[in-house]
């Protein structure tokens, strides 16, 4: 279960016009055992486990993540109306003394649809030393066929690549993560994850394209929420899928 944390200072600038990018932070807890088969399979699933914001706040945190990144950067992207797309640092740490478990590294491109897919490099971290993983890249292969599902469909893929072991220069593709926005996807995600619908629903597909598992983008209704919504501060629910290792997980969770 991830939870990004509500930043009220950018809440508070954006409301005002100020073109304000706080640093991103989440909280990763485990999924609660009695709720292990509960992760929606589609946004009416009457089995999905509808966390309260109440419950996603009292779940322990196993990791948290920080962003680092420079204020130039972030205030310089957010003027443009680009400040997803800045570079950053994600750190996933146990606790604030215990060091970095992993490290992801992603520069700053314009995108896919520009011939520049956004790539999050994944490092594991051991005594200050950073050994790549692999990484998450948007997937534009097929071009012509993808720009038109992300403008008049509103899908994106995102492939989840692991290092190859005989050649740590080259990589190899574990999954993919197909995130659908609207209506016309497997699943209807219109108005999703809001105090319309409490729930989106994303697909993780295996190498041939096979549905392996799921990410639940929900709501999480209580005191706070819509407020939540309206900023984009989201909450996430995912099972891996049952043949990924450990690497190929904190790839997922990325």
């Amino acid at each position: 279960v991830v939870r990004q944390v509500a930043q009220e200072l950018e809440s508070v600038a954006q409301s005002l016009g100020v073109p304000y990018e706080a640093k991103n932070k989440y909280k990763v807890s485990a999924l609660p055992v009695e709720h292990s088969q509960s992760v929606a399979t589609s946004p009416n699933d009457p089995n999905r486990w509808q966390p309260t914001s109440s419950e996603l706040m009292n779940l322990e945190r196993i990791l948290m993540v920080q962003e680092e990144s420079s204020f130039c950067n972030r205030l310089l992207t957010a003027c443009c109306g680009c400040a997803n797309l800045r570079s950053l640092e994600l750190h996933f740490a146990v606790d604030p003394h215990s060091g970095d478990a992993f490290v992801v590294k992603r520069p700053f491109k314009c995108g896919g649809w520009l011939c520049c897919p956004l790539t999050m490099n994944v490092f594991e971290a051991q005594d200050g030393n950073l050994t790549l993983i692999g990484r998450v890249k948007e997937d534009f292969d097929g071009y012509c066929g993808k720009c038109l599902q992300c403008c008049c469909l509103c899908t994106f893929y995102h492939d989840v690549e692991t290092v190859k072991q005989d050649q740590p220069d080259q990589f190899e593709k574990a999954y993919t993560v197909r995130v659908n926005n609207a209506c016309c996807g497997r699943v209807n995600n219109c108005c999703g994850a809001t105090c319309c619908k409490n729930d989106q629903v994303f697909d993780i597909l295996d190498k041939q394209g096979n549905l392996a598992a799921h990410i639940q983008k929900t709501y999480g209704p209580g005191p706070g929420a819509f407020c939540r919504c309206c900023y984009m501060f989201n909450n996430y629910v995912l099972k891996f899928p049952t043949e990924s290792t450990p690497s190929e997980r904190m790839l997922i969770l990325t």
